[in-house]
């Protein structure tokens, strides 16, 4: 019965996670530059300096460009590449959070645990991106998740473990990888009187196995570029991150207590309820580590000046543990049934949402009924709460597989009809790639993935006419804003306008012929 819980599991993770990477584009911002990065350093043979459209990127550490880099080498530059080590990475953390569940709870804690993920869309999301999240929520996990073994069993080999996933999770994002996992730790250790066990863990040698899994690479790169990447990394990338709101992501507190509930449903509607059966069972020291993980890993993103969804996602691991704790165990309440039509008001208002938001993108108005794919949830929703005081066990597999079968869908039918309607995939096909193709004052990003040479750039109409002048053919990328100073050129016909889906800006394709 074990090996076929855990050959379920992996099944269900793998049709999850790699649902279509293949057929849907780079197009996102962040999947751009990323990809588009790795793509360079190959390209340059530069394995230690990060660039994008060949120029200095430092935004983040390269351990994803490492792991993308050698998918292109396996399967060529295209999506499937850039994206195949998020999804296995994806698949790496339900396995780990299902081994660490039945290790500590029991197999059906496990599999509730492993639904929990694998039924949440913005989880399957974030394994299907091109960004180094993926990786660094791996890395958080197996590190914390090596640390508990060792607390438990005093195992070496998972002391070592902590250690080394820490230092991959630096080589990813950079400190939080380590200062989070670290915090967690003493904590735990102070709450359970337990500090004295610092003197076991051979801290010195696990710092030093830290620094040399990572630092070389900052080092080198520190090096090549002056320290420039450095500087840049640390104080804008992250001190600069935590104290200031970058790029208009801000708010207050409650926003990313929003987007972990968001992010884990169905089931997090059942936090609450899980939260108090967790603190409840408290002297279950795991139980109380998995709750100390929670708090901490959300607590800090909570006070953080710059709020994203993708911040918290390390915390998913720990929180599906505590409800699937929850749903393995307990018995019909009635507060469930609340929570269960919460639930389904909230899918009801995703899909009204939905439609309205895709009714606003010109370019896309005509799919809006797309948007009412969402009330498949909101029926889901409604069968799990006929069936939740009858058969309290069925109800939450309806409503995890239901949700399940919607993440599928949206990977390969509700998702790829959106996609095809970005403006880099409907003005790709306008340009000669043979021709000089350059920029005016800013371009999207997904562009460079797919014309794979350098785009120059120009903020000035005097140095654009200069380059003009003995050119036959060029392409221009620039945003709609800035037409109007390029009325001073002769020779230009705009070919597109596009607005960028979801976003303000508008991409732009002019031919100048002379």
């Amino acid at each position: 019965m074990k090996s076929k819980t855990v050959i379920l599991v992996l099944f269900l993770a793998i049709l999850s996670f790699f649902a279509n990477i293949w057929g849907i584009s780079i197009y996102s911002l962040d999947e751009a530059k990323n990809a588009e990065c790795a793509r360079e350093m190959l390209e340059r043979r530069n394995f230690i300096v990060p660039t994008f459209n060949y120029e200095l990127r430092t935004d983040k550490p390269p351990m994803h460009y490492y792991f993308m880099i050698f998918a292109y080498k396996l399967f060529g530059v295209n999506e499937f590449a850039a994206r195949f080590f998020s999804s296995l990475f994806g698949v790496l953390t339900v396995l780990a959070t299902f081994f660490f569940a039945r290790r500590f709870f029991n197999e059906k804690v496990a599999f509730f645990s492993s639904l929990v993920l694998l039924a949440s869309l913005h989880t399957s999301i974030q394994f299907h991106m091109a960004v180094p999240d993926p990786y660094l929520i791996f890395f958080i996990t197996a590190s914390l998740m090596s640390f508990f073994i060792f607390y438990k069993e005093k195992s070496q080999t998972a002391l070592w473990l902590f250690y080394l996933f820490s230092g991959f999770a630096v080589l990813t994002k950079g400190p939080v990888g380590v200062v989070l996992p670290f915090f967690i730790v003493l904590f735990f250790l102070a709450i359970t009187h337990h500090l004295w066990l610092l003197r076991k863990m051979s801290i010195f040698k696990g710092l030093l196995l830290i620094t040399a899994v990572s630092l070389p690479w900052y080092v080198a790169v520190g090096v090549e570029t002056n320290w420039v990447w450095v500087k840049e990394f640390i104080f804008k990338h992250n001190i600069h991150r935590f104290s200031s709101p970058m790029e208009g992501h801000g708010g207050i507190f409650l926003i990313t207590l929003l987007y972990v509930f968001i992010g884990l449903l169905p089931f997090s509607v059942y936090l609450l309820q899980s939260f108090k059966k967790a603190w409840v069972e408290k002297f279950k020291d795991v139980n109380l580590f998995l709750l100390i993980w929670a708090v901490i890993y959300v607590g800090f993103f909570a006070v953080s000046k710059t709020k994203l969804p993708n911040y918290t996602v390390p915390s998913y691991p720990t929180l599906a543990i505590i409800l699937g704790s929850l749903l393995a165990t307990v018995k019909f309440r009635k507060s469930f049934v609340y929570s269960l039509a919460t639930y389904i008001l909230i899918t009801v208002l995703l899909a009204i949402g939905a439609y309205i938001g895709l009714k606003q993108e010109p370019e896309i108005k005509d799919l809006a009924y797309l948007g009412f794919s969402f009330f498949f949830l909101t029926v889901v929703g409604l069968v799990s709460l006929v069936l939740l005081k009858k058969d309290f066990k069925k109800s939450h597999f309806t409503l995890g597989f239901g949700s399940f079968l919607f993440v599928l869908a949206f990977f390969f039918l509700i998702f790829p009809l959106i996609d095809r309607r970005n403006p880099v995939q409907q003005e790709l096909p306008l340009i000669d790639k043979t021709k000089p193709i350059i920029s005016y004052k800013g371009f999207n990003p997904a562009f460079l993935f797919y014309i794979r040479k350098k785009i120059p750039e120009f903020n000035r109409v005097d140095k654009l006419k200069k380059f003009l002048k003995d050119k036959s053919t060029v392409y221009i990328l620039t945003r709609k804003k800035h037409l109007k100073e390029l009325e001073k050129i002769k020779g230009l016909k705009i070919l597109a306008v596009k607005k960028d889906l979801f976003e303000r800006k508008y991409s732009v394709l002019i031919i100048y012929r002379r």
